[in-house]
C-alpha cells in the first residue's frame, strides 16, 4: 500500500496507461478507416444494393402477376434467391470486416497499422529499404578496440573521446561513454559542442580542440590519417571506425561493433523468398556495411548516406518504378519514413519515428 502511493508509481501508472490508451486509439481510428478499395466498393455497392433488391421485388411481383394459382410461393423463392445469389450486403461488410479483423490481428502479434491504406499499399510493396544501426543491429553498441597514434596514451584518448560524446544522442556517443563509465573514468565537460549529422561532433575539451567522427570528416578537416589501414581492417570485420584528432592531430581510433538481430537474416530470407528487393542504407563506411549486409544476405548497399540523403535514396527508388517501405528507428529516419509509400519504425525506436511511420 506504501508503494502504491508513492509519486514515482502514480506516475509510472499514469504513464502506462497513457501509453496503453493510445495503443488502443490507434487501433480503434485504423480498425475504422476506410481502404481506398473500400471506397471503391461502397461506390459500388450504393448502385448495387439498390439495383438487387429492385431485381427481387420485381421476381416477386412476376410470379405473382403470372402465375395465379403458386404466384405467391414462387415469388417469395425468387425474391429470396435473388436476395441470396447476388447477396449485395456481402459486398459492403466484406472489405470493413476483413480490414477489422487484420489490424487486430496484428495488433494482438505487437504490429501496430495506424490506417487501412497502409495495410493495402503494404501488399503492393516489392522494395524495403532497411536502416542498419536499431534495425538490422540491436543498436546497442559496444567499443571493441581502441587504437592509440604513437605517443598517445589510450587512458587520456578515452578521456576526451567520452567528453566530446557526452552531449551526443547517437548511439555510438553512448558506447564510448560506457567504455569510460567501465573504467571508472571520471568525464569532464565539453564546451563549445557542434554536431554534424552524418560526420561527427566538434568540441573543446579542458582547452583542447576535439574532432570525432568518419575519415571523410578528418579528410574535411585536413587531418593527416595514419590509422587508415587498421580503420579499413576493422570495417572489413563489421565494425564501426572512430578517429578521434586532437588539436588537428590524429590521437586515436576507436572501433564500436553493434550485435546483428538474432532473427535479422530469417527476416530477410523471408522477404527474398516474397521477391522482394532488399536495400541496406548506413552512414558508415562501404566496407563495414557491406561486412554487415554479407552476414544477414543483403546484396545493395548504400553506404555513407547522410541523414538528409535517406529519403532521397528512398525517392530514387520510386522513381525507378518501385512501391517502397523504408524501415527504420531514428530521428534521422523520419523524413524516409515520411516519403516512403509504407514507412514502417521500429516500436523501440525514436518517437519522432514512430510518429512519422504508417506502421510501427
Amino acid at each position: 500500500r506504501k508503494m502504491m502511493e508513492t509519486k514515482d508509481y502514480k506516475e509510472g501508472i499514469r504513464e502506462y496507461d497513457t501509453l496503453l490508451a493510445k495503443i488502443i486509439h490507434m487501433v480503434q481510428d485504423a480498425q475504422g478507416s476506410k481502404a481506398p478499395v473500400q471506397q471503391l466498393v461502397d461506390r459500388i455497392a450504393a448502385i448495387f444494393v439498390p439495383v438487387i433488391i429492385g431485381i427481387a421485388v420485381l421476381s416477386f411481383v412476376a410470379w405473382i402477376l403470372l402465375d395465379g394459382q403458386n404466384g405467391f410461393t414462387h415469388g417469395l423463392l425468387a425474391l429470396v434467391t435473388v436476395l441470396i445469389i447476388a447477396c449485395p450486403c456481402a459486398l459492403g461488410l466484406a472489405t470493413p470486416t476483413a480490414i477489422m479483423v487484420g489490424i487486430g490481428k496484428g495488433a494482438e502479434r505487437g504490429i501496430l497499422i495506424k490506417d487501412a491504406e497502409s495495410l493495402e499499399i503494404a501488399k503492393k510493396i516489392d522494395t524495403v529499404v532497411l536502416d542498419k544501426t536499431g534495425t538490422v543491429t540491436t543498436g546497442s553498441p559496444v567499443v571493441t578496440d581502441i587504437i592509440t597514434a604513437p605517443g598517445a596514451d589510450e587512458t587520456a584518448a578515452l578521456t576526451l573521446a567520452a567528453a566530446a560524446e557526452k552531449q551526443s544522442e547517437h548511439p555510438l556517443a553512448k558506447a564510448i561513454l560506457a567504455a569510460a563509465e567501465q573504467r571508472s573514468i571520471t568525464v569532464p565537460d565539453a564546451e563549445g559542442f557542434k554536431a554534424s549529422a552524418g560526420h561527427g561532433v566538434d568540441c573543446t575539451v579542458s582547452g583542447t580542440h576535439i574532432v570525432m567522427g568518419s575519415a571523410r570528416l578528418m579528410r574535411e578537416q585536413g587531418i593527416d590519417n595514419p590509422l587508415e589501414e587498421k580503420a579499413a581492417a576493422l570495417s572489413a570485420d563489421g565494425k564501426t571506425p572512430i578517429y578521434m584528432a586532437a588539436d588537428g592531430k590524429l590521437t586515436a581510433l576507436f572501433a564500436v561493433a553493434d550485435a546483428i538481430k538474432p532473427d535479422a537474416a530469417e527476416a530477410i530470407r523471408l522477404l527474398k523468398e516474397m521477391n522482394v528487393k532488399l536495400v541496406m542504407l548506413t552512414g558508415d563506411n562501404s566496407l563495414t556495411a557491406k561486412a554487415v549486409a554479407a552476414k544477414v544476405g543483403i546484396d545493395e548497399v548504400r553506404s555513407e548516406v547522410l541523414p538528409g540523403d535517406k529519403a532521397g535514396e528512398v525517392a530514387r527508388l520510386q522513381n525507378m518504378g518501385y512501391t517502397v517501405a523504408m524501415v527504420g528507428d531514428g530521428v534521422n529516419d523520419a523524413p524516409a519514413l515520411v516519403k516512403a509509400d509504407t514507412g514502417i519504425a521500429i516500436g523501440a525506436g525514436a518517437d519522432v519515428a514512430i510518429e512519422s511511420a504508417d506502421i510501427v
